[in-house]
């Protein structure tokens, strides 16, 4: 197994997103420019009772659009469907302008994703109760396992470097780029597809409530009546190239992603060590990857769900890292917690900050928490100087990953 060479220079040459607040990457990015959330209410399962009742759903019509016949869409799920809107996105970027294309057959598609067909899963369960085991389509529930974005993606954008799953809780999407960045600088392949997918379902939805870690009102990372968090859906996905090859093919850069940390607290199944340790690792571990000093860090997207013990838990983290200058804000504001492609959406985010010199804001931060003591960019997108930006996505089971990106 050849080792990755840290050495060697990592382009994104392609992003692609779909969330709440846009189907593409310039209705996104416009969104963001506005202050315009997509917070609202549930409506994909909104007929079942639950202790919440909002939502930052996807409401465009965007999966007609994937195929030029339906029967193609009858085994995706959701999640597939999300990812492969954003995924094709991103590849056509990365071939827009150049004088050849991304490498199709030598492209690596690497997905972290949380509940997978999951939605699907539990509409062919509850069908099976009602109608009984005869009369409802087993093809459903194959829709269920979360390697099926992956698959999907690189069959229908007919990539041939093979495929990557993994379901590190909230962390996956962070996790698939750094496991893609280890890729092409071992070798093993020369371009990368990577982020996360994930829709919503009934399991999460009423699981983070049952937790009671879900805001009833929309969610206010770092907010002093910040009360949990509010569950969104989506996806995004970056194309990665080494730096020479993508000069080599005439592809637009969009930034460097100068390196990538990742730890694990060892703490507790679902709250973060109280003082941050594990992010802190994170972090200092993609500025070691990167050759980057913590005072070159110009801005923070940071994780932001709007839970007591993570905002207080990060805000520690970056304290520690980086000191109480760097402004750090919420995305999650915008587009909810998108679970395992969380990381994928605030990658996406990051590159365009840098892009546009332009830090996100976080929504309806009137008052920050006592516990909570830096700059969070409150309610309007602030223009600001940024040659290097961090990303943190942490998760469930104390997965941290964070990524350093750079402006081109």
């Amino acid at each position: 197994m050849r080792k990755p060479d840290t050495n060697i220079r990592l382009a994104v040459t392609g992003i692609g997103i779909i969330c709440s607040i846009g189907s593409n990457a310039e209705e996104v990015w416009a969104a963001i420019e506005q202050s315009r959330g997509g917070i609202g209410p549930l409506t994909t399962f909104g007929d079942e009772k639950f202790t919440t009742d909002i939502a930052a759903e996807v409401h465009a019509d965007f999966a007609s659009d994937l195929f030029e016949h339906g029967s193609e869409m009858k085994r995706l799920s959701r999640t597939d469907l999300l990812a492969i809107k954003a995924a094709g996105e991103a590849v056509s970027q990365a071939d827009l302008g150049a004088t050849t294309p991304v490498p199709r057959e030598r492209t690596v598609v690497c997905t972290g994703t949380s509940t997978g067909g999951l939605l699907e899963g539990e509409s062919y369960f509850f069908e099976r109760l009602i109608r009984g085991a005869e009369k409802t389509s087993a093809s459903r529930v194959l829709q269920q396992p979360t390697s099926g974005p992956s698959d999907a993606v690189a069959k229908t954008l007919q990539l041939g470097g093979g495929v990557l799953s993994n379901a590190t809780a909230c962390a996956s999407g962070g996790a698939a780029i750094g496991m893609a960045a280890d890729l092409l600088r071992s070798g093993h392949v020369d371009s990368a597809l990577a982020g996360g997918s994930d829709a919503l379902c009934r399991l999460t939805y009423s699981g983070f409530n049952v937790l009671g870690a879900v805001d009833p009102a929309p969610c206010t990372p770092f907010g002093a009546d910040r009360k949990g968090i509010t569950l969104g859906e989506g996806a995004a996905y970056i194309v990665l190239e080494r730096w020479d090859d993508a000069v080599a093919r005439g592809a637009r850069i969009l930034a460097e992603l100068g390196g990538y940390g990742a730890s694990c607290d060892a703490h507790h199944p679902t709250a973060p060590v109280e003082d941050g340790r594990g992010a802190a690792a994170a972090m200092r571990g993609a500025l070691r990857d990167g050759g980057s000093m913590e005072s070159e860090v110009d801005y923070i997207n940071a994780h932001g769900t709007g839970t007591l013990l993570n905002d207080s838990a990060e805000t520690r983290a970056i304290l520690s890292t980086v000191g109480s200058e760097v402004p750090a804000s919420s995305t999650k504001s915008f587009f909810g917690h998108t679970l395992g492609a969380a990381g994928g959406l605030e990658a996406v985010i990051t590159v365009m900050a840098l892009q546009h010199q332009l830090a996100p804001p976080t929504l309806r931060l009137y008052s920050r928490a006592e516990d909570c003591t830096l700059d969070y960019v409150p309610l309007t997108p602030r223009p600001m100087a940024m040659k290097q930006a961090l990303s943190n996505t942490f998760g469930f089971g104390g997965s941290n990953v964070s990524l350093l990106f750079r402006a081109s």
